[in-house]
């Protein structure tokens, strides 16, 4: 969920080279080693060849004679499961210096334009999107293009996420004309957009997108931005693993995103600095100036229902949380030890294991039943142990959390942040 957007930052302009559809490797960055070869148990029988890459989903395979094949990891027994787990933890973080897309590829399919019912369906690659009202070409090719750049820098960051439609072969969005449009569709009071699971798609309204009549079409307003449409995208981007993570991650990832500078269809993830001194220049341009921090100690302990009711009831205390969110993952990705992101890289691949176990506990369940109704005697799958009670959810939560802090308590985390921030020229 998105709170109100601050007002439009200023974003340095890349230069040509930069702009390329890929994720560029740091300077001096080392390529992981080659792996041995080892016995893989695929449905088909075992195979000897070694582990290319993985991804989190699919593995692909490298034979002696250099052919290779992708596998999804699913249908790998125990011991190759282990060896991936292993083969992750161990793997070094790279950073992408940028990530986007290549702007002269961008191309958007009309699907429908419907003006009496007030539907315009436009589609991209990845993307299905509806608007209340006709985009205008130059609004419409700068929409998609941030939907896309979008999906390949959540895809690019080391986070192990791996963005697939929760249903059908493209992600969908909803973009509504007015705040009481958006409201009936479920809008929380107070937000700038939303990302529902139940409805496998976001919605935001044009204005909080800065957008505005132009004769029978919609265009850009002097306002425009593309923060929220960041915002909601990297929701729908790690929808998989939402359920798994804390309204701090949540949020702050979200935000962190959109932090980043963009400028045609490319994230630079490297200047990361100046999106964070223009995420906090633009803080003090909002009626109340910078807020102060919220109580990290606090802000690891809150709920989900409680960050909802918080933005719905009380809006200031809201921009505390988000800001505080932000300046967490901010932090654990940019400040934090030696400044690559390991532990937070660290803390997300965990994340990911858990997550396969709910997906493969889903997948076997769902084979368990069609076995039953027809022998009645199939095996029943085990329950993950983070599903298994309150108890272990809560073991779970507290254990990954312990990833972040490593050793410290929140009262020396938070006095490492502020001293960090204040060498960044960030007063806290």
């Amino acid at each position: 969920m998105k709170i109100l957007p601050h007002p439009t930052r200023a974003f340095r302009i890349l230069s040509a080279a930069a702009l390329v559809f890929c994720t560029a490797l740091p300077s001096g960055a080392q390529l992981p080693p080659v792996n041995p070869p080892r016995e893989w148990a695929l449905t088909d029988g075992n195979v000897s060849a070694a582990l290319d890459t993985f991804d989190g989903r699919t593995v692909v395979l490298r034979f002696p004679n250099g052919q290779r094949k992708s596998v999804p990891s699913e249908s790998l027994g125990e011991a190759d499961a282990s060896y991936l787990a292993e083969w992750q933890e161990k793997q070094p973080v790279v950073m992408p210096d940028s990530a986007g897309v290549d702007i002269s590829k961008i191309q958007v399919e009309v699907i429908s334009e419907d003006e009496k019912e007030s539907k315009f369906v436009y589609r991209t690659q990845n993307f299905e999107f509806t608007c209340e009202g006709k985009l205008t070409q130059a609004l419409l090719r700068d929409v998609a293009r941030n939907f896309e750049a979008t999906y390949e820098l959540v895809k690019a960051l080391p986070w192990g996420i791996v963005p697939e439609p929760e249903e059908g072969d493209r992600f969908r969005a909803l973009l509504v004309r007015s705040k009481v449009h958006y409201e009936e569709q479920g809008g929380p009071k107070n937000s700038g957009g939303f990302y529902s699971g139940a409805r496998k798609m976001f919605i935001i309204p044009f204005e909080n997108l800065g957008i505005k009549p132009l004769g029978k079409s919609y265009t850009k307003a002097s306002d425009y931005n593309s923060d929220t449409l960041v915002h909601e995208l990297t929701h729908q981007m790690m929808h998989s693993s939402l359920n798994l993570l804390p309204p701090w991650i949540t949020e702050g990832t979200a935000e962190y995103t959109n932090s980043l500078p963009l400028r045609l269809g490319m994230f630079r993830v490297s200047a990361a600095k100046t999106g964070l001194k223009d995420y906090v220049n633009s803080m003090k341009t909002r009626k109340g100036g910078v807020p102060n921090p919220y109580p990290i100690d606090k802000m690891f302990e809150i709920t989900p229902e409680e960050w909802n009711a918080t933005l719905e009831k009380t809006p200031e205390a809201s921009h505390r949380m988000y800001f505080t969110a932000f300046l967490l993952v901010n932090y654990f990705m940019h400040m934090d030890g030696k400044g690559d992101g390991a532990l937070f890289v660290k803390y997300m691949r965990t994340i990911a294991r858990a997550r396969q176990q709910i997906e493969d506990f889903k997948s076997e369940r769902k084979a368990f039943k069609q076995k039953s109704g027809e022998s009645g005697k199939a095996a029943r799958p085990q329950r993950p142990d983070i599903l298994a009670s309150p108890e272990n959810r809560a073991e779970f939560e507290k254990s990954t959390l312990e990833i972040l802090l490593n050793g410290r308590t929140t009262d020396e985390l938070t006095k490492q942040i502020r001293n960090a921030y204040r060498r960044y020229g960030v007063d806290l």
